[in-house]
């Protein structure tokens, strides 16, 4: 009985290890069975995704071209040569006795940048000295001065005189700027006057101008410039005293 028993177990051993065996062995199946199927579907996959690939365009390197050339200027046209405008000189001659006078340029005049020293009829040196006619140039009474200036130039009116002024500031300032030394190239020197009497005054303090404007038969106007203020004077003065002059060129 004991050996039956015994047998049946070895039996019931052998079939549950076939059983267990069999089990085995299909999990393995299918496993494998799996793993060929995903390894398949990913081969698939990376094959579109290889083709894919292939099928997007390249982007090709072009050759480096240098820009075109500029287009040819156009041929300007020849032009008839002009001759160019004569430049003013800094320097008049007065041709009556040669001497030499600097010249500027100011607001569109040209005056002259020292005072007149040509001798006519009523004109003196100051103190009657001839150096004084080299440094400060004849003083003339009205008369004389009208008609003093070299030709092509002449005695500068009120307006003339206002212009210059007030382009260097006006009469409360001009002065400094007519001075020698200023802004401006007219360099007054103070040559004083001679009255009528024949008393000289003012020499290395201050300067006087005539202007061709009249205000009456016994007066004509002037400008004083003045070694200790820098306004500008502008008065009227008997006509047969003399001061200096400067000339302004024609337009």
């Amino acid at each position: 009985m004991k050996k039956t028993i015994i047998c049946i177990l070895v039996i019931f051993l052998v079939i549950a290890a076939a059983i267990y065996y069999t089990c085995m062995q299909r999990e393995k199946f299918e496993k494998e069975k799996n793993e060929a199927v995903a390894e398949a579907v990913q081969n698939a996959i990376d094959s579109i995704n290889q083709r894919q690939a292939l099928q997007v365009p390249v982007q090709q390197s072009k050759a480096h071209k240098p820009p075109p050339p500029p287009p040819p200027a156009p041929k300007k046209k020849a032009r008839t040569q002009v001759e160019p405008e004569p430049v003013e000189p800094d320097m008049l001659v007065d041709e009556r006795d040669g001497h030499q006078y600097k010249i500027f340029e100011t607001n569109g005049l040209w005056w002259m940048a020292q005072n007149l020293n040509f001798e006519t009829q009523d004109s003196w040196c100051y103190e009657l000295e001839n150096s004084n006619c080299d440094n400060w140039g004849y003083l003339y009474t009205w008369n004389a001065a009208i008609g003093a200036c070299p030709q092509g130039w002449h005695l500068p009116n009120d307006q003339e005189w206002s212009d210059l002024i007030n382009y260097y500031g006006g009469v409360h300032y001009a002065g400094k700027e007519l001075k020698e030394g200023g802004a401006s190239k007219f360099n007054a020197l103070m040559s004083g006057y001679r009255d009528k009497a024949g008393f000289f005054g003012k020499g290395n303090i201050s300067t006087y101008f005539w202007s061709s404007t009249e205000q009456n038969k016994d007066y004509a106007s002037f400008k004083g410039i003045y070694s200790q203020v820098d306004n500008v004077g502008t008065y009227t003065y008997t006509k047969p005293d003399a001061i200096s002059v400067r000339c302004v060129k024609n337009q």
